[in-house]
C-alpha cells in the first residue's frame, strides 16, 4: 500500500482551482459586506436567479477540483472523492452557515442543497469523463 503525501496534490493546475475559489468567495463577499452586492445581483438576474449562478459556481468548483487532483489520485483511490473536493464541500457548507449571522444575508437550506450537490456532479462528470477517457 503506497502512501500519499499532501506534497503531491500540488500541482501547477491548483492555480485555476484557486482563481476559481476566489470568485466564487468573492462574490459572495461582496453580499455579505454589501460592496458592489447589486453586481452579483445582476448576474444572478441576468441568469435566471441565484440558484442558477449557486449550481454554475458549485459545479465549475467541483469539476476543476477534480481535474486539479493529480490522476494517481484517482488509479490508486478506492473512493473516487479528491481530497480538494472534500475541501470545498467543507466551505462551501462553511459559508452557507455563516449567512445566518450576517445581517445582510439569509441561510438557505436550498443553496446549501444546490452547493453541495453541484460540488458532487462537477466532481462526478469529471470523474465520467476520466474513466471514458483513460481507461480502456
Amino acid at each position: 500500500m503506497s502512501v500519499s503525501y499532501p506534497s503531491s496534490y500540488v500541482s501547477k493546475r491548483l492555480l485555476l482551482l484557486m482563481l476559481v475559489i476566489v470568485a466564487g468567495g468573492s462574490a459572495s463577499l461582496a453580499k455579505s459586506l454589501d460592496w458592489y452586492a447589486y453586481a452579483v445581483l445582476d448576474v444572478e438576474h441576468w441568469l435566471g436567479g441565484s440558484w442558477v449562478l449557486h449550481l454554475c459556481v458549485a459545479t465549475t468548483l467541483g469539476f476543476v477540483s477534480s481535474w486539479a487532483t493529480p490522476k494517481r489520485h484517482y488509479q490508486r483511490a478506492s473512493f473516487p472523492l479528491s481530497p480538494w473536493i472534500w475541501l470545498l464541500l467543507s466551505l462551501v457548507t462553511i459559508d452557507e452557515f455563516s449567512q445566518m449571522f450576517n445581517a445582510n444575508r439569509d441561510f438557505s437550506l436550498l443553496d446549501l442543497s444546490i452547493n453541495i450537490g453541484g460540488v458532487l456532479a462537477g466532481s462526478l462528470i469529471y470523474f465520467t469523463y476520466y474513466r471514458l477517457r483513460y481507461t480502456r
